[in-house]
């Protein structure tokens, strides 16, 4: 029986091999993946209610300058009709595959200066491809930025780009500390610009580390919203101590999605995000490559 046994075992790691060698992993997960679709997918993108306070476009790991990314940088254009985007929140992997700073231009300036037009603001977030090279510094100074974790001011909203690449980094936990405990002004907003998310049924899943570090104080802070790359999906979760997280991580590239009991929303989708902040709300519209919903939501 033990011969039998060991040799059942071998069989079965042989083909298993064999399987995951036909079926790559991703594959053999979306076999399993469960997508929970928004009741208003598919539906033409509504019309913009007023004039919003601010705006802002949102796409993460774009940077493979393929066709996917210049749909996606297409589509934001497409969208803005007569309310200009006041910046541009890119959630990490802006250079694929090893972060060449070289490439920071075609890859992360050139597609991207028709959504900015002449006034909106560029806010890059580091992602773990940025780093393969070792040059992420090179990529952030090309870009105007000193550091991996900032906080701008675009209009009312105050956003707060973090680097998970780092995150236990007491240099960059006491500055998030310090950035969250200030005071801001009724009708201000504070979002949360990351790469690795803290929530996501996703092919890579949710952060640990991220999490345990970092979701404590946004929930203690009130922030909004906080918005992830990293896995190649779109999702939404019902609120987590009040706090609401996106995964907005297929601007260019695309991986099978999940469910798990904190998501509202997830769908496997070629999208952006339009974010549109009001006195009392923040609305917020997936669009994808064909101009219509993916998802639509609310916070207030």
């Amino acid at each position: 029986m033990t011969v039998l046994a060991t040799a059942g075992a071998v069989v079965l790691a042989a083909v298993l091999a064999a399987v995951l060698t036909v079926w790559p992993p991703p594959f053999l997960w979306s076999l399993f993946a469960d997508e929970k679709p928004s009741p208003v997918a598919g539906e033409p993108v509504p019309p913009i209610a007023g004039t919003p306070e601010a705006r802002l476009a949102v796409a993460g790991d774009t940077g493979t300058g393929e066709a996917e990314q210049d749909a996606t940088a297409q589509q934001m254009v497409a969208q803005r009709a007569d309310v200009p985007y006041d910046g541009l929140l890119l959630l990490g992997d802006l250079i694929y595959e090893e972060g060449d700073a070289d490439l920071t231009e075609s890859r992360v300036v050139r597609p991207f200066a028709p959504v900015l037009g002449t006034d909106g603001t560029l806010l890059p977030v580091l992602g773990n491809h940025d780093y393969e090279s070792g040059e992420q510094q090179e990529i952030l100074d090309q870009l105007g930025r000193p550091r991996a974790w900032y906080v701008e001011q675009v209009g009312p909203v105050r956003v707060v780009v973090l680097d998970t690449q780092q995150v236990d980094d007491p240099d960059q936990a006491e500055w998030l500390d310090t950035v969250l405990a200030r005071p801001e002004p009724p009708g201000s907003w504070t979002v949360v610009g990351l790469h690795h998310p803290p929530y996501s049924a996703g092919m890579h899943g949710s952060h640990p580390e991220v999490r345990e570090a970092w979701v404590p104080m946004f929930a203690d802070a009130d922030v909004d919203l906080v918005l992830a790359g990293h896995d190649h999906d779109y999702q939404r979760s019902e609120p987590q101590d009040g706090v609401t997280y996106v995964v907005s991580g297929a601007g260019a590239k695309l991986d099978p999605t999940g469910a798990q009991d904190f998501t509202a929303v997830s769908a496997s989708t070629l999208h952006f995000l339009d974010l549109l902040f009001y006195d009392d709300r923040i609305v917020g519209r997936a669009i994808d490559h064909s101009g219509e919903l993916v998802d639509a939501f609310v916070v207030r």
